[in-house]
């Protein structure tokens, strides 16, 4: 593979993973709510895109996730200290990825994970003791859009450019998401772009 100014990740399921200690089927389960509503209700996307665009941050996320549970669970109190589970549980790495991200750091690559994330995304990476990996964090929260809009890759680039000091050709930056939308843009921006697979 050629060598690129810049190497560029994905984070959820592609750094970060939520399996296998997803707490949402305890918390459905104790809560007795169906499998996968704990999932459902915190990616609405009157939910949800407020918050990875910055207009909201993760605390006003969490209240909004768990109002919409109340909903079906009158219980604020039962709700609420379920749900800190959920708060609490931030992921694991995936090992396949960060052993890769230490051969590219070894070799004096630039690192940088691009996020449809909120503002704890940097603490995040800092509790999963993986912030090193990277260079900088490229967050659709700070650049108020995300992927797949083309305009995130642009805010995305711009960053990578003002970290290396120097304008870089779009073909010089690799790519990888799990998503296929996100690679189908980041291609259609230029970047050189793969499917995350396992």
């Amino acid at each position: 593979m050629r060598k690129h100014a810049a190497y560029v990740f994905d984070l959820d399921g592609v750094v970060r993973d939520f399996e296998p200690h997803d707490a949402n089927p305890a918390i459905e389960a104790a809560l007795g709510l169906p499998a996968g509503h704990v999932s459902a209700t915190a990616f609405r996307s009157e939910l949800l895109l407020p918050t990875i665009t910055g207009r909201q941050g993760f605390d006003a996320w969490f209240a909004a996730i768990c109002m919409a549970l109340e909903e079906v669970v009158p219980e604020p109190e039962r709700v609420r200290e379920q749900m800190a589970r959920w708060r609490e549980h931030r992921g694991t790495v995936v090992d396949e990825t960060v052993e890769r991200l230490e051969v590219l750091r070894e070799g004096g690559h630039r690192t940088y994970v691009f996020t449809n994330g909120t503002d704890l995304v940097p603490e995040e990476l800092r509790l999963l003791g993986i912030d090193r990996l990277f260079d900088g964090v490229l967050n659709s929260a700070d650049f108020g859009v995300a992927k797949p809009d083309p305009l995130a890759y642009a805010a995305a680039h711009r960053a990578i450019e003002a970290d290396l000091g120097r304008a870089v050709a779009p073909a010089d930056v690799w790519f990888t998401d799990d998503r296929e939308d996100n690679v189908t843009a980041a291609r259609g921006f230029g970047w050189d772009a793969t499917l995350f697979a396992r």
